[in-house]
Parts: structure tokens; C-alpha cells; sequence
């Protein structure tokens, strides 16, 4: 009888001891894959995104002195398009099982660009002129806090918003369609065909705000897809075009080149790994 119950505990021990190390033969697969259903979003992250910008803006031209006071460049509107890319870093608070806060900066390369032409009667030069004019966005970036809810446990929707921050250059150059000056209060231009006869540029460090909305999808318990759509409005930047010969003992004549205010949407989408 003795025997007969060893045998039969001994044949139970190897039955348990096996089906447990079939069981831990598959746990490392388990912990490394984990399953989105237990995804839980708080913590660091970074990543990167690439996107598109749409913006309009317009241009006016004031003049700054007699000489420029004598003709008048009518406004343009242009559009400003261009490609984007860039990092970002945020932190998410997962506040219950259904909403979350955060905060993210991120920063932009972008070639985001417009051009527009005011054609216009220059006095002193015979035919018409063409003052040309071009806005570009160099890059931009942003620190927003985010809201947002989770309606499934591997997917945020969530708004968003808050400073926005730029590098913004503008170009001037007036093409004369002949030779011709004018001189008036101790102002002037000398104008040849062919050369530019009114220049400048500028470049401005711009300050703003941003409000947008977007969405992520948990790919595994680290890696989330985002997709994003933001505006952005940097305000109103501001340049100058100066005469580039003058007749002798004149100042150079300019006009005052009036941006309107660079706002622009920009749309992208990008992976995070999260910590």
C-alpha cells in the first residue's frame, strides 16, 4: 500500500513540475510583448514627426519719407506653404482610467514659404516696376499642455495649447522696368534697369500662441502613433526696403514693408517611445 502511494504522489509532483515549466517557458514573451489592454499612459516621452504648413498672409508698403511719398504700392495677398519636421518631449499624468493631462515642447525645421509682386508706377522711371516680396518660416516650435480623454485603453484623443515661438525672414527687391531717379527733402533713388533698386531683408524671433487637437494609438506598451493638427499665430512681423543708389548729398529713400500677422496651420504626424 505504501509503495502504491508513493508511486502515485511521485507520478502528481512530475505532472505539476512540468506543466509549471511549460508555463515559464513562455513568460519572457509575455512581459516583453505585454498586452495594450493594460497600457497605462503616464510617463516620459519622446519622439519625432514630420508634417505640412498652409498659411496666407499679405504684404502693404508704406512710404518712410518725400521721395518714397510721391507713388504708392498697392497690398498682395500670398499664400505660405512648406514641408516641416522636428522632435518633440512631453510627460502624460494619467489621472483615471479615462483622462489624462500633460505637458509637451516641441521644435520645427520648416520650409514654409511665399512670394508675392506689387506692381506699381515708380515716379521718374518710365513703365512699370515690380516690387517682389518674400516671407519664409525657418522654424517654429511649441510648449503646450494637453487634456484628454481615453476611450479605449491603447487610444488618447486630446486638445491642446498654449506659447508658440519662431524664426520668421522677409525679403525685399524692386526691380525697375527702366533707368530713373527722383529727388525730394533730401531724400532720393537711383534706379537702373535690371538691378535692384530697392532692397532689404530681416529676420525676427517672434513669440505666439497655438491651440490644436490630435490623437495616439497605443502600437505596443512603449510605441504610440500620433496624429496632430495645430494653429499657430507668431504676430506681426516687419522689415524695410531701401533705396540701394541715391543721387549726392541725399539720404537713401525706403518704404516700410507691413506683414500681416504670420499665422498658419500645421498638420503632421509622427511615433513616440515612451518610458
Amino acid at each position: 500500500m505504501k509503495k502504491s502511494l508513493f508511486c502515485v504522489s511521485l507520478v502528481l509532483t512530475l505532472g505539476v513540475f512540468r506543466a509549471t515549466a511549460e508555463e515559464m517557458a513562455t513568460a519572457p514573451a509575455y512581459i516583453i510583448t505585454g498586452p495594450t489592454n493594460a497600457l497605462h499612459w503616464t510617463g516620459l516621452y519622446v519622439g519625432g514627426n514630420g508634417g505640412y504648413v498652409f498659411g496666407n498672409s499679405s504684404v502693404a508698403y508704406t512710404p518712410n519719407d518725400p521721395a518714397s511719398r510721391q507713388q504708392s504700392i498697392p497690398s498682395t495677398d500670398f499664400k505660405m506653404n512648406g514641408g516641416s519636421a522636428g522632435g518633440q518631449i512631453g510627460f502624460n499624468w494619467q489621472l483615471t482610467s479615462l483622462w489624462l493631462a500633460g505637458v509637451e515642447a516641441d521644435y520645427q525645421w520648416s520650409s514654409s514659404k511665399g512670394t508675392t509682386g506689387s506692381a506699381f508706377h515708380l515716379t521718374g522711371v518710365a513703365g512699370t516696376s515690380n516690387m517682389v516680396g518674400t516671407e519664409s518660416i525657418k522654424s517654429f516650435g511649441t510648449l503646450r499642455l494637453r487634456v484628454g480623454a481615453i476611450p479605449a485603453s491603447a487610444l488618447l484623443l486630446y486638445g491642446t495649447a498654449g506659447l508658440a515661438y519662431g524664426r520668421v525672414a522677409e525679403g525685399f527687391n524692386l526691380l525697375p522696368s527702366a533707368i530713373g531717379s527722383a529727388s525730394t527733402g533730401g531724400f532720393s533713388y537711383s534706379c537702373v534697369a535690371g538691378a535692384a533698386c530697392f532692397a532689404g531683408s530681416s529676420s525676427n524671433g517672434m513669440w505666439g500662441w497655438t491651440a490644436g487637437a490630435g490623437a495616439e494609438y497605443a502600437i505596443t506598451n512603449n510605441l504610440t502613433l500620433k496624429a496632430e493638427v495645430l494653429y499657430i499665430n507668431l504676430g506681426v512681423p516687419s522689415g524695410t526696403a531701401a533705396a540701394t543708389a541715391t543721387l549726392a548729398a541725399t539720404a537713401a529713400s525706403s518704404y516700410a514693408a507691413g506683414f500681416a500677422s504670420v499665422s498658419f496651420i500645421v498638420a503632421r504626424g509622427g511615433l513616440n517611445f515612451q518610458f
